[in-house]
């Protein structure tokens, strides 16, 4: 999950160019300007969750040690 956001935040204009590739629509659908901000704030929120899902599993291990 970490990986995708940020992709999705580093490179929108690539994850634009992809997504047209795979649905076989053209470029300008997906790579308008509130498009790709979109994509940066998906990839920011991706990262997020990712840290958080980091910090639960760094946390439960700490609270609950392995036998």
């Amino acid at each position: 999950m970490g990986v995708l956001g940020f992709l999705m935040f580093r490179y929108p204009q690539a994850w634009a160019k992809m997504n047209a590739r795979l649905s076989h629509k053209e470029l300008h659908e997906f790579d308008s300007p509130k498009q790709l901000a979109s994509t940066r704030r998906l990839g920011i929120l991706l990262l997020i969750l990712a840290a958080f899902s980091l910090l639960s599993l760094l946390a439960t291990n700490v609270l609950v040690p392995l036998k």
